[in-house]
């Protein structure tokens, strides 16, 4: 049935251009400490390192069509979050704390000594974390569609996973064949307003959606934000990295009350909602999302930096 799924994917949401037979990314994989860490490196020597998450359910893939615009200006590095897209982790490693220090692993294996750095969807709480404890590392942030307070403003679906360790079992368990098709049909479909992601992106998003470990894994992430989004939100305050806040103004998922409410809270912040954009609003908003954040690393980040 799942691959029945798929072959209605590719031709419901198939996406109008010729495929390029070159993989624009052509990731790789290299062992970090206990992580297997899927990554594309474009090193660009004497600029300015932008380093690139993934959100849930994608994977490194939802940069496919901007990667080539910031490797002309930056020095990159993009990687899947361990427990997201293709690098894999333990359940036991979910959480913004545990995944914000493999942030931290992964910049020092690849001798960068500091980075921007842009976290979307479940990135967002992990690049606060590690914006938090280690803030020396980081020139500036750009986060969107994610959550960064407790209780956060999300879709009644997403807030009952979060809330209730019985929801979460069922996810798990019982309507976890349920739960994967809403993932994926998120992934290729819903999560955007116009955006449409390629068959490769789309190949690689149901395989990861359909992947035992990363959907318990996923589950997992969310039954810690209890915890640690309110321990966030109390340090919100002491960012004083510069942050540009994005968002979609039409993301069905985690609202754009969220934004509101961080660019209340980071001292350094910037908000710019993108009116036309849901969820995957990098994706949706083109190149809008692009040069906005290449004005922001080439300098419009220093007119917010606190001297």
């Amino acid at each position: 049935m799942t691959q029945s799924l798929l072959n209605k994917a590719l031709t419901q949401y198939a996406y109008d251009k010729p495929e390029i037979a070159e993989d624009p990314l052509a990731p790789k994989f290299v062992t970090v400490g206990k992580y297997e860490i899927r990554f594309v490196r474009k090193e660009k020597p004497h600029a300015p390192t932008l380093l690139l998450l993934n959100g849930l359910p994608q994977s490194i893939r939802m940069w496919e069509s901007s990667i080539e615009a910031f490797c002309d200006k930056f020095d990159v590095l993009a990687f899947d979050i361990p427990g997201f897209g293709l690098s894999k982790a333990e359940e036991a490693d979910m959480s913004p704390s545990n995944l914000s220090e493999a942030i931290i692993q992964v910049m020092d294996h690849f001798n960068i000594k500091q980075a921007h750095l842009v976290g979307p969807d479940v990135g967002v709480p992990i690049t606060l974390t590690a914006a938090i404890n280690h803030s020396q590392r980081f020139l500036s942030l750009n986060i969107f569609d994610g959550p960064g307070s407790f209780p956060p403003k999300l879709s009644p679906i997403l807030m009952a996973v979060v809330k209730y360790p019985f929801v979460r079992r069922l996810a798990k368990g019982v309507m976890k064949k349920q739960v994967m098709k809403t993932n994926f049909l998120t992934a290729v479909d819903e999560g955007y307003h116009h955006y449409i992601p390629s068959n490769r992106a789309t190949k690689e998003y149901y395989d990861i959606a359909y992947n035992d470990q990363a959907h318990k894994c996923a589950i997992s992430f969310f039954g810690t934000y209890s915890k640690e989004l309110p321990w966030i939100e109390q340090r919100l305050k002491d960012i004083k990295i510069p942050t540009l806040i994005t968002w979609g103004q039409h993301d069905p998922f985690v609202l754009v009350e969220n934004a509101d409410f961080l660019i209340r809270k980071i001292p350094n912040s910037k908000l710019v909602v993108f009116k036309n954009a849901s969820h995957f609003s990098a994706e949706d908003a083109g190149q809008d999302y692009v040069d906005l954040l290449i004005d922001w690393i080439e300098g419009g980040f220093k007119v917010h930096k606190v001297g």
